[in-house]
């Protein structure tokens, strides 16, 4: 039996079982840091004036290699591990398919380093007013979405609640004590948290401390997790956080060069996200079954970093994809209603023959569909600022 994954609403902060290698390892880790924390390492500034502020192509595709990852966990491990799609075979993808939730993680790297970016100079009514209409409007649409293609009656399991679906526009049913009506967005509401977090760093006007905020963060959270401090349940030095800081750190490397606080507190990030990701493989394997490994989890974690610190390269400034902005902001929408509307598609029209075919065909549906959600939220918008 399969509860849910770290990709739906159950914390993963609940794992409380610190092997005591990996212990020693952070102890180890913080020691390092400590040791090199006041040396001061020279900054190489010839490409930062290059990077002030700029939407970045690279970015983009990021943002779609990761929801390509979580999308591939979604369909071809989760929805077959837990019983949800019975009618197809395990496929031949499903063992790397079964680390694609790590894609959240590189979701969350990417989402500080943007918020870096677009927090300089802003006030706290002008940030609130852009993460809203960022986040909700096409969230609204994507719920309207999926609940009214719940009802259709074609497939096999039973339409959504309305009373679900009424508190899921609030993006925390559970704080009601309600279900999520697609469980995948749980991550949204980790969003508002460090939202909530930037507001009133901005609302008392300390948003030019946010980028050593966060690297002291980075710090503070690896002490609090080396010494096992996570049964305290405090989301905020959930390991999660571990990877927002990291993203956040490095863009202001990106922006300012290093310095001995940016390099101990991208250290300290990256110590916290390795441990506390392999500090989940109890929990995995007891809710979706064995055979997680430390070492893939490890060198994905790890190939995120590096994927991250690509943007101090010179050459993705320069970097330019056809097309990556609409796919990048496909990817939203795309999320949003990938994992409920596809789960039932493919529950309701696959077989072992033809599965793969109903795999694509799903997934360019589902990509049409997010395209006109973010069209139909464009127009509405448009709309409203001209009123």
């Amino acid at each position: 039996m399969f509860t849910p994954s770290p990709l739906q609403a159950t914390s993963p902060h609940d794992v409380r079982d610190y092997p005591d290698k990996v212990r020693a390892l952070r102890i180890s880790f913080g020691a390092k840091v400590s040791s090199t924390f006041f040396n001061q390492l020279p900054v190489d500034s010839t490409y930062m004036s290059t990077a002030k502020s700029k939407r970045l192509d690279y970015i983009e595709l990021l943002r779609v290699i990761a929801l390509g990852a979580v999308i591939a966990f979604h369909f071809f491990y989760s929805a077959i591990a837990r019983g949800r799609t019975p009618n197809v075979a395990e496929s031949p993808m499903i063992g790397w398919a079964q680390y694609g939730y790590l894609g959240v993680e590189l979701f969350f790297m990417i989402s500080g380093f943007v918020m870096m970016s677009s927090t300089k100079n802003i006030s706290a009514g002008t940030f609130l007013k852009k993460r809203f209409l960022r986040l909700f409007p096409m969230y609204w649409i994507a719920l309207i979405f999926i609940f009214v293609v719940s009802q259709f009656g074609i497939w096999q399991r039973p339409g959504l609640i309305a009373e679900d679906f009424y508190y899921s526009l609030t993006m925390a049913p559970k704080s009601f004590s309600h279900e999520w009506l697609d469980s995948a967005h749980w991550f949204l509401e980790k969003q508002l948290q460090f939202y909530l977090i930037v507001l009133l760093v901005l609302a008392v006007r300390a948003g030019k401390y946010l980028p050593n905020i966060l690297t002291w963060w980075a710090m503070i959270g690896l002490f609090w997790s080396t010494f096992g401090f996570e049964k305290f349940g405090i989301w905020y030095l959930n390991g999660f956080f571990a990877l927002i800081a990291g993203g956040a750190i490095i863009f202001s490397i990106r922006e300012s060069g290093f310095n001995k606080i940016r390099i101990a507190g991208l250290i300290s990030s990256y110590a916290w996200a390795l441990s506390s990701r392999i500090d989940l493989i109890p929990w995995l394997d007891k809710n979706r079954g064995p055979g997680h490994s430390a070492l893939v989890i490890g060198t994905v974690v790890t190939f995120l970093y590096l994927l991250m610190l690509l943007t101090l390269t010179r050459g993705v400034s320069r970097f330019h994809l056809r097309g990556i902005g609409m796919a990048g902001a496909i990817t939203y929408p795309l999320f949003l209603i990938h994992n409920r509307v596809g789960g039932w598609a493919i529950a309701r029209f696959a077989s072992p023959e033809n599965q793969y075919f109903v795999y694509l065909l799903v997934i360019l549906i589902l990509i049409l569909f997010a395209f006109l959600i973010l069209k139909t939220e464009s127009r509405i918008m448009k709309k409203l600022q001209s009123k």
